[in-house]
């Protein structure tokens, strides 16, 4: 599930969450060196309506003030912008005597992106700022440049003339990026950061006297970064950094401390890294039990654009509103009768979207987390079924029909080999959640009443997520859940489906968690959970739908991995996109960076998909170039998406793009249909039926089960399995072909090698990763022949070890 909000477009070049150590000097008694003076630039070209001062002590920190005019009436306004993930009310904005909105905010040196949200939904650019971009959304984004970091086309270095760019120089030991613990648990990671091309070297120096030249390793521009790994030891270490330039040495100013025992350690299950992720939308994947269905039901193979006879009877249209209400049928029966589809792809963990107890097609509205969804299992009535239950006293909980369908449906799913996770959302639940139920009814009397954020009893409001309704929310404190009583029920669902019958073996339980709208909730919840997670099954994954870079989510105290957007953007830009693409090596800085700014162990688990329920279909997307990921992509807002059958030249780039994910660092995700050519427009309609040939021709001549594309999505879902290099290898690029927009790439285990070589260029390209006298180790396992890659083409070849050689 997502919020439209405005678009992070590009990566900015600074890093998030600098460094608040102030000006600690380093005691000269075992660092005797000049120290460098640190200055960050000034902020200037700001707009009129923003004011911004240097932090005192903090290092590379302002004091921003935003302003609005009177001109913009509204109840209440807010600060959006990449620096709080768009929120629309974590900076509130207060109105001045002289009628103005205003707001005080510390953001780090950089380029940032903003802008005011008023009443909650109406979004506009600053007034007062000339630079912007499209958003995507019909609007657009208003920039804001802090310091030296804000304009990086202007930042200048030349090795060896003893002289240092400052503004450069960065290290966040509460970053990943900058300080992690190694999964051996014996050593830590450190890095530094410095402008490409300024210094001769760094030197990493620990206060009992032990140095280290740190290594420079592969960095995105224009900055260069500099690692060192030390062994873990008791009690706090305190450690610097020297800049080499020329005949000159140089000390950053700033004293460092960590205690490398107390440092988060992140192991993510093996079984992760080695995953293929296919996910399902329940209600559209297939029907195997019709006498479960709900009514009215629609024909499977019907025209996802033409009204049933039932609908709009009631006065509704297309878009307002039963399209987004249709139902087909699909069930876990549907789902278990077609796993050997799932094995013939090769796919072996399946992300369920949401199966709990709720109306409609999504479920994301839970009725119920205890419970699952009876038109996914057995059809029984739910409310007699659940008669006798207190909710807020797991003693009292029974395993309805489906529920017991549902553990007899994991048995058999991981008897073939699969792992399953299944999607939640404990942010909040539907209208017709009995705890809610109960607090409209009874109001201050419900003992629930503390559950939800209620504004009044009388007349009755309350908060729904995004401003919906028929989604009330939690109540949130500081650290978690307003009440105790919604973490403790919360704590009882997860054990339920982890371990079902409760007897410390979780074999027989669901194998993690994908959550949904995570950071709708405080980051201790996350951490106080995560340790109850690991503690019923160590080898359980936990998943997060984060959009943005996810470092302080994978620090080793909340989750294993998140579903990576963040891969999908710069591959979308660069394969689909024709006046706004992108070059390989504007791809291969973006996914460097990400590679960077978190741990392998997080990196190699992944999710890296293309598509999902929350955005319009891979194929869709390429068919209409150069949009925003994700943005102006609703048939129902936009009528100039097209939305039809996409042509050849698009389906043939969505191939790419899957060998693309089979081949990359982490775990790709199919979306269910994508294999066979699915395709549509964002929700609901990137949730149609599922294509199975057995069914005949569908009402819509244009929508058939496309051979080619399922043959291509098994090969690549092969390869990957062949080869562990592909799952677990080192990654290392080898070329990036501007002009002919070809990409290679490496992937190293061992004495195993793979090279990649994708043509996402207008023409045929020459590439091979071996001399002539190398010819006869390497073999070409995808994408057969020796000539020329072709356009929207990929070769991949392998290092063959010969006996005797």
């Amino acid at each position: 599930m997502k919020l439209l909000l405005p678009a992070l477009l590009l990566a900015t070049l600074v890093v998030a969450l600098r460094a608040s150590l102030g000006d600690a000097r380093l005691s000269s008694s075992w660092l005797d060196l000049e120290a460098l003076e640190l200055d960050e630039g000034d902020a200037v070209g700001l707009p009129s309506s923003i004011e911004a001062e240097r932090k005192h002590g903090e290092v590379g920190t302002f004091r921003v003030t935003f302003r609005l005019s009177s001109d913009h009436e509204g109840e209440s306004c807010a600060v959006a912008g990449d620096f709080n993930g768009w929120s629309h009310h974590s900076h509130p904005m207060e109105r001045t005597g002289d009628g103005r909105w205003v707001c005080e905010v510390d953001l780090e040196a950089g380029v940032h992106r903003y802008k005011f949200c008023l009443d909650g939904e109406r979004w506009l650019p600053d007034p007062e700022s000339e630079e912007r971009e499209d958003d995507g959304f019909a609007s657009e984004n208003s920039f804001l440049r802090l310091g030296t970091l804000g304009r990086p086309e202007g930042m200048s270095g030349e090795r060896g003339d003893g002289d240092v760019l400052s503004a450069a120089l960065e290290h966040d030991p509460r970053l990943p990026l900058y300080v992690h613990r190694l999964p051996d648990g014996e050593r830590v990671r450190l890095r530094y950061r410095t402008l490409a091309g300024d210094v001769d070297g760094v030197e990493l120096r620990i206060r009992d006297g032990a140095t280290e030249a740190m290594r420079a390793i592969e960095s995105p521009a224009p900055f260069q970064f500099w690692e060192a790994l030390v062994d873990v030891r008791p009690g706090e270490v305190e450690y610097a950094f020297v800049l080499e330039d020329g005949d000159r040495d140089v000390r950053d100013p700033r004293a460092f401390r960590i205690e490398p025992e107390a440092l988060p350690l992140l192991r993510t299950p093996d079984w992760a890294k080695d995953a293929i992720w296919y996910q399902i939308f329940p209600e559209r994947f297939a029907n195997g039990d019709p006498s479960n269905d709900p009514e009215p039901v629609r024909a499977w193979t019907s025209d996802w654009n033409e009204a049933a006879d039932f609908e709009g009877v009631d006065g509704q249209t297309f878009w307002e509103f039963f399209v987004y209400q249709r139902m087909y049928g699909g069930d876990l029966a549907g789902i278990e009768q077609r796993l050997g589809h799932l094995e013939e792809l090769g796919v072996n963990a399946i992300y369920l979207n949401p199966i709990f107890h709720a109306e409609g097609p999504h479920k994301y509205n839970a009725t119920d987390f205890r419970h699952v969804d009876t038109r996914f299992g057995a059809g029984e009535d739910y409310a007699e079924a659940t008669r006798d239950e207190v909710l807020d006293d797991p003693s009292t909980w029974t395993w309805t029909p489906s529920d017991r369908l549902f553990l007899d449906f994991l048995r058999t799913v991981k008897a073939r080999g699969f792992r399953v996770i299944l999607d939640a959302v404990f942010n909040h639940v539907g209208v017709a959640h009995p705890a809610f139920r109960d607090v409209r009814e009874r109001g201050d009397g419900s003992p629930f009443k503390d559950w939800f954020e209620v504004r009044s009893f009388d007349p009755f409001e309350y908060s729904g997520w995004a401003g919906f309704g028929e989604l009330p929310v939690f109540a949130k404190s500081e650290h978690g859940f307003a009440t105790e009583a919604v973490r403790d029920h919360v704590f009882a669902v997860t054990r339920r489906w982890m371990d079902p019958d409760g007897d410390g073996d979780p074999s027989d339980g669901i194998d993690g968690w994908r959550l949904d709208v995570p950071a709708e909730l405080p980051m201790g919840f996350w951490r106080e959970w995560r340790t109850l997670v690991k503690s019923i099954n160590p080898d359980a994954y936990i998943t997060g739908e984060v959009w943005n870079r996810a470092d302080e989510w994978l620090d080793g105290q909340t989750f294993d991995a998140v579903m990576n957007y963040r891969f999908a953007e710069p591959v979308v830009a660069w394969v689909g996109n024709v006046e706004r693409r992108i070059t390989p090596s504007e791809l291969d800085r973006r996914l460097l960076e990400l590679r960077l700014a978190y741990p392998e162990e997080a990196t190699y688990a992944l999710m890296n998909l293309t598509n999902s329920h929350d955005t319009d279909r891979l194929v869709s997307m390429l068919f209409n170039p150069d949009r925003p990921y994700d943005r102006s992509n609703q048939t129902q807002r936009h009528d100039d998406y097209r939305s039809g059958r996409p042509s050849d030249e698009a389906f043939a780039k969505a191939r790419l793009v899957a060998l693309f994910q089979a081949t990359y660092v982490g775990a790709p995700m199919v979306y269910y249909g994508d294999e066979v050519g699915m395709w549509g427009p964002d929700d609901p309609t990137n949730r149609q039926p599922m294509i199975w040939r057995d069914l005949g021709e569908y009402d819509d001549p244009d929508v058939r089960f496309m051979e080619e594309h399922w043959e291509h999505y098994r090969a690549v879902c092969a390869l990957r399995r062949r080869f562990s290099a592909l799952r677990r290898g080192a990654f290392r690029t080898i070329s990036c072909d501007d002009d002919g927009h070809l990409y290679a790439f490496e992937r190293r285990l061992g004495d195993e090698v793979v090279v990649v070589a994708l043509n996402a260029g207008d023409g045929p390209v020459d590439f091979r990763p071996y001399d002539a006298e190398e010819s006869r180790d390497w073999e070409v396992v995808f994408g057969a022949g020796e000539g020329p890659i072709p356009r929207m083409r990929g070769r991949v070849w392998a290092r063959i070890r010969r006996p005797g050689v």
